[in-house]
């Protein structure tokens, strides 16, 4: 969290995960369009929980603190 997003930086143009559809398929679509701005470890993980909604947003909100250490991680 303590890695900064540029000031150039966009929301991405991207319907928000709610549990219903194909997780890998979210996080495929993701991964694509943030490579287009960073493929940096901290920033994807720093930005990913702004692409969820409902009930995967309170599953995020409800991981332990530092329980998190890559994208990878993350997305498993």
């Amino acid at each position: 969290m303590k890695v900064q997003l540029s000031l150039e930086w966009k929301t991405l143009n991207k319907d928000c995960y709610n549990g219903l559809l194909d997780p890998d398929e979210h996080v495929d679509a993701f991964v694509t369009q943030m490579n287009l701005f960073t493929n940096e470890d901290a920033l994807m993980c720093r930005v990913f929980p702004t692409t969820l909604k409902v009930a995967t947003l309170h599953w995020y909100t409800l991981l332990w603190k530092n329980s998190i250490d890559s994208f990878v991680t993350l997305i498993k």
